[in-house]
This record gives structure tokens, C-alpha cells and sequence, in this order.
């Protein structure tokens, strides 16, 4: 029981971590970060085209560092906090199985979560769109993606639906939306001014 409350909190964890980490990717408080991952959001995905076009994901990394095609923007931050985690565990004599275990855990539910299953939200043809009892989550999980894709601020943030397929954290800090909007068309062109540099580097790559 005890392992299986431990897996349980690295799942919970990743979500908590992904979460705000996909908060501060949209932030554009550390530039670097943001710069890659608004690649995704404003050339690849843009907030003013059709979001679920690719029979193929189309990678947002380029021919920039990546593993299984998920960026530097995630692997870095990621292994920070899989390094404070084993210090962490080791200052407070957690035992190596169960340190070991939250830690593949929290890296395997990360990848299936924001690598395999992002991925997924854009997608003709998913299988899962095709298994009648788990079609209407996944279904729901990708409109409230597009959302987070597709409805801006004035600012030109797109702050909402910061969850892939669970949207615990969106609810409980209040940046869920469960509805379209009205295109915010200024909104976009202030998205656009603000990461006017990235056109020119995803151009040259």
C-alpha cells in the first residue's frame, strides 16, 4: 500500500509541477523557456488556425535539442526538480526504493502526459476518439486544449487550460475556461509584437 500511495503522489506531483511550469512557459518571465515553447503556441499551432489539422504532430524543436520531440523548455526545469527530489529524499532518509519509484513514476506519468498525450490533442484521428468509453473525456480534454490555444488576453497571453488531459489545478486556481470566446484578434497582435524574435528564428531553422 505504502508504494502504491507513493505512486500516487508522484502523479499528483507532475501534475502540480507541469502545471505551473506551463504557466511560467507562457509568462515570458524567463525568456529562454518561453521563446521555445511559443514556437509551438504562435507558428506551428497558431491561435488563428484550425488547431487539429496534422495526421502527424508537427515538432515545434526543430533541429534544437529535444527527446521524444519534448524541448529543452521542459527536459531543464524537469531535471532541476528531479534533482532537488533525490536531495530532498536523501536528506530525509526516504529509502532508495521509494525515492526510485517517485521518480520514474513522475518522469514516465510527465512523458505520457505532456509529450504522448499533448501531442494527441493534435491529431486527426486518435484512436482514443475511437473507444466509446474513454472518446467523450478525451474529446472534452481536447477542446478545452484548443481553448488554451486559440482564446487570448489583451495582453496577448493565452492563459487558460494550462492542464493536458486533467484540469484539477485550472479549477482550483481559477484558469480554467470552458467555453470560446470571441477571437481576440488585438490580442494576437500583441502576441505576435512580443515574440516578434521567434518568427525570425523558427525562419532560419
Amino acid at each position: 500500500m505504502s508504494y502504491l500511495i507513493t505512486f500516487a503522489c508522484a502523479c499528483a506531483f507532475t501534475e502540480l509541477v507541469g502545471y505551473w511550469l506551463h504557466v511560467l512557459l507562457h509568462s515570458h518571465r524567463i525568456r529562454f523557456l518561453s521563446r521555445h515553447h511559443m514556437i509551438h503556441h504562435l507558428i506551428v499551432y497558431a491561435p488563428n488556425k484550425p488547431q487539429r489539422q496534422s495526421a502527424e504532430y508537427l515538432s515545434s524543436t526543430y533541429d534544437r535539442a529535444n527527446v521524444l520531440g519534448i524541448g529543452l523548455e521542459w527536459l531543464l526545469p524537469a531535471g532541476v526538480i528531479v534533482a532537488a527530489i533525490l536531495l530532498a529524499g536523501r536528506a530525509l532518509a526516504v529509502p532508495a526504493p521509494r525515492i526510485a519509484l517517485f521518480v520514474a513514476t513522475s518522469l514516465a506519468w510527465g512523458w505520457w502526459m505532456f509529450g504522448y498525450m499533448h501531442d494527441a490533442m493534435h491529431l486527426k484521428g486518435f484512436w482514443l476518439e475511437h473507444v466509446p468509453s474513454l472518446a467523450p473525456w478525451f474529446l472534452r480534454a481536447r477542446k478545452l486544449h484548443d481553448i488554451h490555444h486559440m482564446d487570448l488576453d489583451d495582453e496577448g497571453f493565452m492563459p487558460y487550460n494550462f492542464g493536458i488531459c486533467f484540469f484539477v489545478f485550472d479549477r482550483l486556481f481559477g484558469s480554467l475556461r470552458r467555453e470560446h470566446e470571441r477571437f481576440n484578434q488585438p490580442g494576437l497582435e500583441a502576441s505576435l509584437k512580443r515574440y516578434a524574435y521567434i518568427q525570425k528564428a523558427a525562419a532560419a531553422a
